[in-house]
């Protein structure tokens, strides 16, 4: 149980932060990788990123569905050798094309870890250690999009050696722990069904409807979605120069989703929940009077983005828990590749709408989403 305990609480969050930077790490480097990238141009240079995370999103569901049909054990690695292969060949790619295509593979091999990791936490650790595991994993989630950042824009000049292969060798660790893990005997004895990939996926329309699980879906759409929305948003308006001071704030509140653990044992996880996306609405609200310059001091503002990142930082692992709680233990893979998912398509359409609507009004419909999202949990958890 030790064992299990130390892979859940440290292994498997270090491993999280370092697949999910694999999204970021090329975004501040753009500039760069012009100079050592044949055909790479400025216009098509951020496609390593767009089709990483395009595939990205088509792997959470796949992946989940085979952790399912073949063991969470064994999709974690599988998904992390073939993950580290690709990321020990990136660098040697020179070629614009070839890289775009490892792209895609590396996308879609990091997809195999995030939901199948959350749904081996929920089936292998006790009840008592498994909040404390899923807060520490969305912690890692939450940092991998600054810390991403830094590592790219560290280690990243002239080459993709150095960025690439430190998480590489990182991936290999991992498969090799959870190979070893395996070797002991340890893992899980749930039987697995003797059920097609087909008939997984057949489950998927079920899973999305489940009165229980519909709710929280339906919030995972906004919760990214508003926090990528006001930063594309920040970063045309007249507050850019305050960003970076914004975002270490938003670092140090991203934090505070280590606690969730502890505050869901005197609160219910649903309603932690809705009390994050209040938070959130109104955080985000005041930021809209910013942008429409009818309030101007600076500390007014830091303080409300700090508690928008703790509304978030909060509402992440509130999800995680209540979808690996309400849903079925056989189902409990593809149910969190699902949300892993949809989670992530609410980030991607976060830094496209801000470019078809007009900032502001963006913003304050998203606070009144967020609202609602709040008022159909209580009444969810009224009524069921």
């Amino acid at each position: 149980m030790k064992y299990k305990l130390m892979l859940g609480t440290l292994c498997i969050p270090l491993i999280a932060l370092a697949v999910v930077t694999q999204l970021y790490v090329l975004m501040p480097v753009s500039t760069n990788l012009l100079l050592f990238v044949q055909h790479a141009s400025a216009q098509n240079i951020g496609l390593l990123t767009s089709l990483f995370g395009i595939f990205y999103a088509i792997g959470l569901i796949i992946w989940g569905s085979l952790s399912d049909r073949i063991g969470k054990d064994l999709t974690l690695i599988i998904g992390l050798l073939l993950l580290a292969g690709v990321s020990f060949v990136v660098p040697l790619l020179q070629d614009f094309y070839l890289l775009l295509f490892a792209r895609a593979v590396q996308g879609f091999c990091a997809a195999s870890f995030p939901p199948v990791a959350l749904a081996w936490v929920s089936i292998n650790l006790p009840e008592s250690s498994r909040p404390k595991a899923i807060s520490m994993i969305s912690c890692a989630f939450l940092l991998a999009a600054t810390i991403g950042q830094w590592l790219g824009s560290f280690l990243i000049t002239n080459t993709l050696f150095y960025a690439m292969w430190l998480l590489g060798g990182i991936y290999a660790c991992g498969a090799i722990i959870f190979y070893c893990y395996r070797l002991k005997g340890e893992q899980n004895n749930l039987a697995l069904p003797s059920t097609s990939l087909l008939s997984i996926f057949s489950k998927l329309p079920n899973i999305l409807t489940n009165k229980k699980l519909f709710p929280i879906y339906i919030c995972s759409v906004f919760v990214l979605l508003s926090f990528v929305a006001l930063y594309s948003v920040l970063h045309r308006s007249s507050l850019i120069n305050l960003v970076p001071t914004l975002r270490t704030i938003g670092i140090f509140a991203m934090l505070f989703s280590l606690t969730a653990g502890y505050l869901f044992k005197v609160i219910k996880p649903s309603y932690v929940l809705a009390i994050a996306l209040c938070l959130m609405a109104v955080s985000l609200l005041i930021h809209t009077f910013y942008l429409l310059d009818h309030l101007n001091s600076p500390f007014v503002l830091y303080l409300f983005h700090f508690i928008l990142i703790v509304g978030l930082a909060y509402a992440v692992p509130s999800m995680i828990v209540c979808i690996s709680t309400q849903s079925e233990l056989t189902d409990r893979g593809i149910a969190t590749s699902l949300y892993t998912c949809i989670l992530f398509i609410g980030a991607s359409l976060g830094a496209f709408l801000p470019t078809l609507f007009n900032p502001p009004i963006l913003l304050i419909a998203l606070s009144i989403l967020l609202l609602l999202c709040a008022i159909q949990l209580i009444i969810k958890d009224f009524y069921l």
